[in-house]
């Protein structure tokens, strides 16, 4: 494969910016409203991390929501034996962390807030059952792990339909389709390769995506995506055409 178009893709992951390694997220159970939050904390980290406990349910999906204006946050969850389930830094355009997790098994689980560069402040901590949206979300994660390409469109679109103001299906849903197109594609070595309406409907996720991280503030990230849309659009980033 092209080198600058690999090194141009493999940016597409990594700038989602959420914890793709959610494990298994099988359908949710019977559980609380999420107007019943299982942990609600404000706190002071100075610096250090804090850990936090809760009882859960096999298959049960929680979200887990570490917020801070203060640094930089990063959001652990464990199993009772202090094993990594998964992680989060940031998340959907912000410094924020969230995780969207289905429960692996009944027990106590650890929720650790702590933060990217050790330093301290005041921050909340929201851990509650998932809503509609994050449940759909959840949906699209456990799809595009196993390669059911399909279901997670499908699922990540349905997402869209609910929160169209959220981020995340967004890009989710343009990993999903660029898993389809190497799954179904013999050779796909250019951004020419790539069917033009599945093309055209990547760049129109990137563009929505771009417009609701830059009203979060995030420009940097905007402006990334956006060259992603004219690598796609065959528009060379600005450094390849003042090479």
């Amino acid at each position: 494969m092209n080198s600058l178009w690999m090194k141009r893709w493999l940016m597409v992951p990594a700038a989602l910016g959420m914890a793709w390694g959610l494990g298994t997220m099988p359908s949710l159970k019977a559980q609380p409203a999420p107007d019943q939050p299982l942990i609600e904390e404000s706190g002071r980290i100075e610096p250090a991390k804090a850990t936090y406990s809760f009882v859960g349910s096999a298959d049960q999906r929680i979200t887990i929501i570490l917020d801070s204006g203060d640094f930089d946050p990063v959001v652990m969850l464990q199993d009772d034996e202090g094993n990594e389930i998964a992680s989060n830094d940031d998340f959907g355009g912000s410094l924020n962390s969230k995780l969207i997790v289905s429960l692996p098994a009944d027990g106590e689980y650890q929720v650790v807030a702590t933060s990217y560069d050790g330093q301290g402040g005041d921050y909340d901590l929201t851990v509650r059952p998932a809503n509609p949206y994050e449940s759909l979300y959840g949906e699209g994660q456990d799809s595009l792990a196993a390669e059911k390409y399909d279901e997670a469109i499908a699922a990540y679109s349905a997402a869209i339909d609910l929160e169209p103001e959220e981020v995340p299906a967004y890009l989710g849903r343009i990993e999903a389709y660029l898993g389809q197109v190497y799954a179904e594609a013999e050779n796909v070595e250019t951004p020419a390769d790539i069917p033009a309406d599945t093309k055209s409907l990547i760049i129109a996720d990137f563009e929505q995506a771009a417009d609701l991280i830059e009203a979060l503030g995030n420009l940097g990230w905007a402006q990334s995506l956006r060259e992603q849309a004219d690598v796609l659009r065959g528009i060379p980033a600005e450094s390849e055409s003042d090479a």
